[in-house]
């Protein structure tokens, strides 16, 4: 199996899953709840540098372990580009989504559009058919009424976005979320890639909550990827984690 395919495999959460593996997804779950209780912290984003860095992988597994705990969870497929949650999660093609939602005149399509996996606890809004328009279709008033739509029904709200550095769809969906986390990924994600995505979310005044470390070898320890985290921390990043809650930036085994 190539390297590319191996970034597109699904690493699920479950009594399966090795045991650092649900750990390191517990304990950022432990972090966002903590900001939650503090800063009402419910609409999270996830994004990257670019592609293969695993965000819709980090977005599906802390969805599942936010509900674990009991949240009523809502996973909205917002990467108009290159989707792949529908992939993963196995949602037909054809089935409507978010694209179908916000360009509809139907009042119950949202309803209508929305996937319930009770095996997973978690709720999914698909990102539907692909619009030639994403940075313009996320931008309408439609979106920020889908987005308060959800709010009033789900404890929290994860959003899977494409990767910042490199369309501005990500910097768009910053205005309806609470705070934003940035997926690394050793091999994958350069120094100046991350530094890119930090500054370009900075820009539109984007909280970043902090960076996950997707695909951290613990057996292999990567010094370069690790001293990128903390050039791009420094006050701005997890210091927003650590201060609360004691704990350094999460570095996840997640294939």
């Amino acid at each position: 199996m190539s390297k590319k395919r191996e970034h597109h495999k699904l690493f699920m959460v479950g009594s399966d899953a090795p045991f650092q593996f649900t750990e390191a997804y517990k304990s950022l779950r432990t972090n966002l709840e903590f900001l939650s209780a503090t800063d009402d912290c419910k609409t999270i984003l996830v994004t990257s540098s670019v592609p293969n860095e695993g965000k819709s992988n980090v977005s599906i597994n802390l969805a599942i372990t936010l509900a674990d705990s009991g949240k009523r969870v809502v996973l909205v497929d917002c990467d108009m580009r290159k989707s792949v949650i529908s992939r993963y999660l196995h949602i037909p093609r054809d089935h409507m989504g978010l694209t179908n939602t916000l360009t509809g005149k139907n009042r119950t399509q949202l309803a209508n559009a929305l996937v319930n996996y009770k095996d997973l606890g978690i709720v999914v809004l698909p990102v539907g058919t692909l619009p030639p328009n994403p940075s313009e279709l996320l931008a309408t008033k439609a979106m920020e009424n889908t987005f308060e739509a959800l709010k009033q029904v789900y404890d929290y709200i994860i959003v899977d976005t494409p990767p910042v550095s490199v369309v501005t769809d990500a910097a768009v969906l910053c205005k309806y979320a609470d705070g934003a986390l940035l997926v690394v990924r050793p091999g994958v994600t350069t120094i100046e890639g991350a530094q890119l995505s930090k500054k370009n979310l900075e820009a539109v005044n984007a909280r970043i909550l902090g960076v996950v470390m997707n695909g951290y070898n613990v057996k292999k320890p990567v010094r370069k990827m690790a001293t990128t985290i903390l050039i791009l921390t420094g006050t701005a990043m997890t210091t927003q984690l650590e201060r609360r809650a004691g704990v350094r930036h999460n570095e996840f085994a997640t294939g």
